[in-house]
């Protein structure tokens, strides 16, 4: 019963509702009458139902904040160049400000990773098997949702954009981190971890490698900044000629 307590107290807290009584009893053995037993269990069914509402409004309160964000970053009106339905473009943007703040990675990067790898498309597939926005790897995407706390119960999972963007976003702060740079890092999103070893420890192998995806990422991801800038202070010089006008 105590985590029924836990969940029943916060769902009080976030609706407003009193906070019942505690411990709440079951009735035991033959003592236990089934109207007893019917009113807690609506009472319990009611306090459910009042948890999963608080939280869809927590969620959608999140996902505003986020979108804002979005919006403040340009990253918005970068996602609306992959010309997706606009439900969607929403839920992208929304996604890729929440895993990049998540994961400490720009968002822009993101968005310059996922140009290169899918061109926005859901439901790429490369020749070697990698899947969806970020192509991922089926058994990478296994990986790294089990270490997020869910399982992927099927590889076609990768193909749903906030999921491939979540599981995406991590590797590639991952592999950041793993390899001291984001030029590094791209090598070994590309090519994959072991293989990116053995190609960055020969001065020759590492020179034409780098010359190649992760340029290209690179280069996309500078031009997306500098768009970004570019709006960033046009707006605060527009704030600042309202202000003073």
């Amino acid at each position: 019963m105590r985590h029924w307590t836990v969940a029943l107290a916060a769902v009080a807290m976030l609706t407003g509702a009193a906070v019942p009584n505690f411990p709440v009893q079951l009735p035991e053995g033959a003592v236990a009458q089934a109207p007893e037993v019917a009113e807690l269990r609506a009472r319990v069914a009611a306090q459910e139902a009042a948890l999963k509402e608080a939280h869809a409004r927590l969620q959608d309160y999140e996902d505003e904040l986020h979108y804002q964000e979005a919006l403040r970053l340009g990253v918005v009106e970068a996602v609306k160049a992959s010309r997706l339905p606009d439900r969607q473009q929403r839920r992208v943007a929304v996604a890729i400000v929440r895993e990049a703040k998540r994961n400490q990675v720009d968002p822009m990067l993101v968005i310059a990773l996922i140009r290169c790898e899918s061109s926005f498309n859901n439901y790429a597939v490369s020749h070697v098997g990698a899947m969806g926005l970020m192509q991922v790897m089926p058994d990478t995407g296994v990986y790294l949702a089990e270490k997020a706390g869910f399982p992927l119960r099927r590889s076609t999972n990768l193909f749903d954009s906030e999921t491939n963007i979540e599981l995406g976003t991590a590797y590639l702060a991952n592999l950041i981190q793993r390899f001291g740079s984001v030029e590094h890092a791209l090598v070994a999103y590309n090519a994959g971890p072991g293989l990116a070893k053995k190609i960055l420890a020969r001065r020759e192998s590492r020179k034409k490698f780098l010359a190649g995806y992760p340029t290209k990422v690179v280069r996309e991801f500078r031009k997306l900044k500098a768009q970004q800038e570019r709006e960033l202070t046009l707006r605060a010089r527009q704030q600042t000629e309202a202000s003073e006008g």
